[in-house]
């Protein structure tokens, strides 16, 4: 009796008991909300609030499990405790870890059966990047990030496993954000001249990063194909946050600050001012009959009226004149000054950028619902004038179960931004001649220097001081004119889910995404009391709309297999329309900006070119058998509005399939304690993209004629290109294997892939018959092939109770092949740049069985080959010869021929996190090894002096031969500037020799002929210029090169203060860290410290030109995050 009365109390007390606690996190200390805290064999439990904090009654023997994502599982003993604190440590294996993929479907990775990448919000959001994309960069295996040329709020490019279309410009994977797919269009640059001048990027820039739960790079068409024709090139899938994790009010503040910090540029050198090359001296000392030194380098421009010689004359482009000496020189402005270098002009020309972002959320949860509330405002102002960008970002997101079957959630985010004036990359006038050595951009970009008294720039028809300083121009427009974009960006989101039973749940979804420009342009005037001016108006609205219902069917088929079939349906619409007005002839009155100051009468152009429809079908089929094996299977059907014929006609219907299954082998066999998990995965899927709208149903273009008298009138006409009415959608056929196999308790990881893929039906344009009443006609063109390796490898090399080191590499290889072209193409079609015309006459090209962006040009020095194979001379470039300067310079071949490819050979990454305690370092590297890159920087600024590979053979250090000239006009002088270049005359060439003779020397080297006295040593002047030039330049070093760099791209530092401290002024954290971003590269394979990342354009086949250098900007920021 008594024992049963023990029992009995025993039993009384242990129902009765409260536990309370606090849950944290080992490494850190840091309070984790939302743990979920059970007692073991019952369904008593509860979850941590903000604070980490929880209550439950348990019995005082029973057992609390604490489980929470991405850590270890623990059970504790109560043992008759009424506090149970627990530590939660990182899970090392986390196989079961969850991932967003393709429709925002949720899934345990062991499940997927393709490859896939995850970051984590908060990573990326350390970049403190405006666009999402640039974060990105070394994150994931296969994604290739091209850096921004538009500054601050520029486009910057991603390429998902190569190349999909030969269509250059349709290459970009697109962006979804909670289900709402954006675009990411790459335009407003090119890779022409004053590339970046309208680069203002796109949606992307309006995303706030602070918002980012997860990011997911889904790279394999098996990972995109429910996206459909949409998910051609990849998905970005970004999941925002949500409060789901919270129990209570919490309420986070954030507060980053930051700098640009422009501080490298190429080599500039400081040896020589500006001068004539030899042969062209026509100023300076005379000799006993009056004739100038022309050949003489050392020659100053002097004045015949006996005023000082001017640092500025004629020959003032080419820095080919004396060695800089200190002497007393007038200056641009007309003062005196010394004849001496400004070093690092460059950097002069920058200023400090700077940058903060406030960001303020509050979240919270319980048992029934959750939700997000967020605004941040964002402030930055670039390294150039009046080049700034500010944002706010307001969001909501929130979920209620309104009964036991049914849910609602619904979001809505509202950003404006305003980008003034893109970042025009001034630095490529320090190499062409527009600049030089000497000219100082930190004095002469100040007002006096460009603004004259009358309002405009200084010109010396009008008297004006400093009418002779360069680039007044320039600093006038920067700081007088504006070029602004104001965007609205709205995007809400409505989705009611309803659970039928516990295997059948409905959801319906309708979302909406609203993108309005707005552009305002004012020039004010340059001429007298500010003649002249311009100013538009512009208006761009893009609105797309969808509407999703999808039924889930969830269940075990049989104690061994779970099964899962989900129906969808979805419509999606998209419409574009764009405005715009602007002066003409200049402004009546100046610097008054209404388009009825227009001297002519304004012009206006307006149209509707994006309305588009696309109504789907999908569904997704997967099975599992004993948690070891899974089979996806998945297809979508859609009808484009885009491949209809105005007659109804037209492939508009398209199906795309996949197949992806996964096999857990360490859970099939018995495999040793290291052997932590081993998967092994296949895939096999079709995607495919449509065409334009529009693109088929060929309208009227509307233009307009200029009258006589200034008046218009309105013309029309049709295109001159032709469409094939039996065009076929593109198509992507892919197979992926590959496998994750962990050891040592996923201290040692090894991730996979090997992937091909065939693009078939693309659609680009072929020449006709001119009597067909057509140019071109758009038709199937060929087919693609990519075929590539990734492999990421992760590890944990050191591991202790408070001490953690991390490192992850990445390690990728694409090829992108031709495998099938049109045979009206010809030998090749030209994708980009020019093969035979042009500053570089390099141009990316497409031909059967060809990689694809292979780079040709007509411009490779002309060789020297003879019936004999043993000849020594065979290979060798062949001569020009100028007898009357008296130099040789290489003989373009005029024959196009490959020089070099766009695609790397690989690209990688490597990033090191080091935490001690709440300290985390972390470190990422990132390199690209081969591709070409053809630079103006380097072409002129080697042809025209200004950079160190222009010192080649000028004097002695720096390999210049010396001797003592023999012709006639020129007897007796020394000089220290030849080269002897590496070749051979061409058959029949003839020279003037020193003695007057004309001797034939076609066939000889040139040090043959110099050894019989038949020429003399070429000025390095003349060599280094003509090598290198506009009209008679070569393809060679100097300019054109493999890229190869290791860069430092980040480094973190963050320290979360310990909950002791922090609880002291009621936060549950406090997060203090620095980061910094683009410091520079540990190795650089290109001449001249040229930027690698300096390529121009938009478009992949562009990502070879470099037209002006992208200045080596770093980013420093601050951050201090506290949570309440």
């Amino acid at each position: 009796m008594v024992f049963v009365c023990l029992l009995s109390g025993q039993t009384i007390w242990a129902q009765d008991k409260t536990i309370t606690g606090t849950v944290t996190g080992a490494s850190d200390g840091v309070p984790l909300p939302g743990v979920t805290v059970m007692v073991k064999g019952t369904s008593t439990g509860t979850s941590t609030d903000f604070d980490g904090n929880y209550s439950l009654s348990a019995p005082s023997d029973g057992v609390l499990v604490f489980s929470y994502v991405g850590f270890t599982t623990q059970e504790i003993t109560i043992a008759g405790k009424t506090v149970v604190n627990v530590s939660m440590t990182e899970d090392t294996q986390q196989l079961d870890e969850v991932v967003v993929t393709a429709l925002g479907i949720k899934k345990e990775t062991k499940k997927i059966g393709y490859a896939m990448s995850e970051v984590k919000g908060e990573e990326l959001a350390k970049t403190n990047t405006v666009n999402p994309v640039e974060a990105l960069q070394g994150q994931a295996a296969g994604v290739s990030i091209g850096a921004s040329d538009g500054g601050m709020f520029g486009n910057s490019k991603i390429q998902i496993r190569g190349i999909s279309a030969l269509n250059s410009n349709n290459n970009q994977p697109i962006f979804v954000v909670d289900g709402v797919i954006l675009e990411n269009n790459v335009t407003g640059a090119s890779a022409d001249w004053n590339a970046s001048s309208n680069d203002f990027g796109n949606i992307l820039k309006n995303l706030n990063p602070d918002d980012y739960k997860s990011v997911s790079v889904l790279k394999g068409a098996a990972a995109t194909a429910l996206y459909g024709s949409r998910g051609l090139n990849g998905v970005v899938l970004i999941e925002t946050k949500d409060g789901s994790a919270s129990r209570g009010i919490g309420v986070s503040i954030k507060q980053s600050m930051g700098v640009d910090h422009v501080y490298n540029q190429p080599d500039v050198q400081y040896e020589f001012g500006p001068g004539a090359l030899a042969g062209y001296t026509n100023y300076g000392e005379r000799d006993a009959d009056g004739n100038y030194y022309r050949f003489s380098t050392d020659q100053f421009y002097t004045n015949q009226d006996g005023d000082p010689t001017k640092i500025n004359h004629p020959w003032g482009w080419a820095g080919y004149g004396p060695r800089f000496d200190g002497r007393p020189m007038v200056g641009f402005d007309g003062e005196m000054t010394t004849y001496s270098p400004v070093k690092d002009g460059v950097l002069k020309a920058y200023d400090t950028g700077w940058n903060t972002n406030t960001s303020v959320s509050m979240s919270g949860g319980h048992e029934k619902g959750n939700f997000y509330l967020s605004y941040s405002r964002n402030d930055r102002e670039g390294t150039l004038p009046n080049n700034t960008f500010d944002r706010d970002a307001l969001m909501f997101r929130g979920a209620h179960e309104l009964t036991d079957w049914l849910k609602a959630d619904a979001s809505i985010s509202y950003t404006l931004s305003t980008a003034k004036n893109p970042r025009n990359d001034i630095s490529q006038l320090f190499f062409d001649g527009t600049w030089s050595n000497y000219y100082d951009a930190e004095k002469y970009s100040q007002r006096q220097y460009w603004q004259a008294a009358h309002g405009g720039v200084p010109n010396a028809a009008y008297g004006d001081d400093y009418a002779y300083v360069p680039a007044r121009g320039l600093w006038f427009s920067y700081n007088m004119n504006n070029n602004e974009r104001n965007e609205e960006v709205i995007r809400p989101i409505v989705r009611l889910t309803a659970n039928v039973n516990d295997w059948i749940t409905l959801t319906a979804e309708a979302n909406m995404n609203s993108y309005n420009v707005k552009t305002e342009v004012k020039n004010l005037g340059q001429g007298f009391q500010n003649e002249g001016g311009y100013y538009e108006l512009g208006h761009f609205q893009d609105v797309s709309k969808t509407g999703k219902f999808t039924a889930n069917f969830q269940k075990n088929i049989t104690p061994d297999i779970t099964g899962q079939l989900l129906l969808g349906a979805e419509a999606w619409s998209q419409e574009k329309s764009q405005t715009r007005s602007w002066t003409d002839g200049g402004l009546i009155v100046p610097g008054r900006y209404f388009l009825n100051n227009s001297k002519r009468t304004a012009r206006t152009e307006a149209r509707v070119f994006g309305t588009k429809k696309i109504n789907s079908l999908y569904f997704l089929s997967s099975f599992g058998y004993k948690d070891q094996l899974f089979l996806d299977i998945t297809g979508r059907n859609d009808w484009s509005s885009a491949l209809v014929y105005s007659n109804g006609d037209g492939n508009y219907s398209y199906f795309y399939p996949s197949v992806s299954s996964s096999w857990i082998f360490t859970e099939t066999f018995d495999t040793p304690d290291w052997f932590t998990f081993g998967k092994l995965r296949a895939s096999w899927a079709q995607v495919g993209s449509d065409t334009t709208p529009y693109f088929l149903n060929q309208g009227y273009n509307l233009d307009t004629y200029e009258m006589n008298d200034g008046t218009f009138i309105y013309t029309n006409g049709i295109s001159t290109t032709a469409i094939d009415r039996s065009i076929e959608p593109e198509r992507k056929n892919s197979y992926e294997i590959g496998a994750d196999i962990r050891f040592f308790d996923n201290r040692l990881g090894f991730d996979f892939a090997y992937y091909k893929e065939d693009i078939t039906n693309q659609i680009g344009d072929i020449p006709v018959p001119a009597e067909s009443g057509y140019g071109r006609i758009f038709t199937n063109i060929g087919t693609l092939s990519n075929y590539g390796v990734e492999l990421k490898v992760t590890g944990t090399p050191i591991k202790t109770e408070d001490f953690r080191w991390d490192a992850t590499f990445n390690y990728w290889k694409n090829t992108t092949k031709i495998t099938e072209m049109h045979e009206a193409l010809g030998e090749y079609k030209v994708l980009g740049g020019y093969v035979n015309y042009g500053n570089f006459r390099v141009g990316a090209v497409a031909f059967e069985g060809g990689e694809y962006g292979t780079l040709m040009s007509d411009s490779k020095p002309k060789t020297w080959q003879s019936d004999d194979p043993n000849d020594p001379r065979n290979g060798m470039p062949i001569f020009v010869w100028s007898d009357s300067r008296r130099g040789a310079y290489y003989e373009r071949s005029y024959e196009v021929e490959k020089v070099g490819k766009i695609q790397p050979d690989f690209e990688g990454s490597l990033n090191n996190t080091f935490t001690y305690k709440g300290l985390t370092l972390s470190v990422l590297l990132d390199a690209r090894y081969g591709g070409h890159i053809a630079s103006y920087s380097n072409k002129y600024g080697t042809s025209y002096g200004w950079l160190e590979t222009s010192l080649y053979g000028r004097a002695p250090e720096y390999g210049g031969q010396s001797w003592t000239s023999q012709y006639s006009d020129t007897q007796g002088q020394q000089f220290s500037d030849g080269v002897i270049p590496d070749g051979v005359f061409a058959e029949g060439q003839t020279v003037t020799a020193p003695n007057g003779n004309s001797v034939d020397v076609g066939g000889m080297t040139y040090q043959e002929a110099y050894d019989q006295g038949f020429v003399e040593p070429t000025h390095a002047s003349f060599y280094n210029y003509f090598t290198n030039s506009w009209g008679q330049g070569v393809v060679n070093d100097n300019w054109f090169n493999e890229v190869k760099y290791i860069a430092l791209r980040n480094i973190s530092l963050g320290y979360n203060l310990p909950n002791t401290v922090s609880s002291k002024i009621g936060a549950r954290n406090f997060y203090v860290g620095v980061n910094a971003r683009n410091l520079g590269y540990l190795y650089n394979s290109l001449p001249n410290n040229l930027n690698p990342e300096s390529f121009r354009g938009t478009t992949s086949t562009e990502s070879f030109q470099e037209r002006g250098f992208i200045p080596y900007t770093a980013s420093y920021t601050m951050t201090i995050a506290i949570d309440f």
